[in-house]
């Protein structure tokens, strides 16, 4: 018996210890760690870059290393059954051919969100899942889909919400967006009926995080032209590349702001046509 709460006594100092021990010092891993007590990580993102993406991508590995994960995508719903046959597939040319198919890939107006390194983020899934329970989702409405913008919030932030009532407790959500959606409070300044996703989901307690260059480029578009869409050298910027995260929403809608330079990232199709 006494045994018995020598080793209890024991672990309850490890435990108290963990807890109060000092937070990383390195940006991924604090990132990694105010995840942890989140059942649901929302990351905002300036779409169009090759590095939000792949950071993105570490986090989904961090995080199915610790249990089932569930990653959600900005990718029209419609998109799910090329998104499923490909992760299930050994991931060879045709794989890809298959997947770059669909409207999302091949629509004219390329936002970022179909670029070459979302299509490596893809492949990281696709690898992950060979070790690890986890599951991807594309969230956003059909592709050519009539919809208000305060409209679209509230489609993708009841997915969401049913994705996690479909699954069990211990799963936790990822989950991959513009950084206006994943903003977690209040609505947006031009008009007060527009309430963020990331809003909406309040009742799961979320942790939000904006990735945000603040150097470099970006593919990005300007307006509802498809012209507007190409590469673009971000402006000057005084604020310097770091992080930023703690338990009070910023200024921004996040709890987090992860700062840092970027690279552009073309659309996958294009990327593969000018590969050698």
């Amino acid at each position: 018996m006494n045994r018995i709460r020598v080793l209890l006594f024991a672990a309850g100092l490890a435990a108290a210890s963990l807890a109060c021990a000092d937070p990383p010092a390195l940006p991924f891993d604090r990132v990694v760690h105010a995840t942890m007590q989140h059942r649901v990580v929302l990351v905002g993102e300036l779409h169009g870059t090759a590095e939000i993406p792949a950071r993105f991508g570490e986090l989904a590995a961090a995080m199915a290393g610790q249990g089932p994960l569930l990653v959600a995508l900005e990718i029209p719903r419609d998109e799910q059954s090329r998104l499923d046959a490909f992760l299930d597939s050994a991931g060879g040319e045709e794989d890809r051919q298959s997947l770059l198919s669909g409207d999302f890939w091949t629509r004219s107006y390329q936002d970022g969100r179909s670029s070459a390194a979302m299509l490596a983020l893809l492949e990281r899934l696709r690898q992950l899942r060979l070790k690890h329970a986890l599951t991807v989702r594309a969230f956003d409405v059909e592709s050519g889909t009539d919809i208000e913008a305060p409209a679209r919030e509230r489609v993708m932030a009841a997915r969401l919400a049913e994705s996690l009532a479909e699954v069990d407790p211990e799963v936790r959500l990822l989950v991959l967006t513009g950084n206006l959606h994943s903003r977690v409070t209040g609505s947006a300044p031009w008009d007060p009926a527009h309430v963020f996703m990331g809003t909406l989901l309040a009742e799961h307690r979320p942790l939000a995080i904006e990735m945000l260059p603040v150097s470099g480029s970006a593919w990005t578009c300007t307006g509802a032209d498809v012209a507007s869409c190409k590469r673009r050298v971000l402006p000057r910027s005084e604020r310097q590349t770091g992080l930023s995260i703690g338990s009070e929403i910023n200024e921004r809608g996040h709890h987090g702001l992860w700062l840092m330079s970027a690279t552009a990232s073309p659309p996958a199709l294009a990327a593969r046509s000018e590969a050698p």
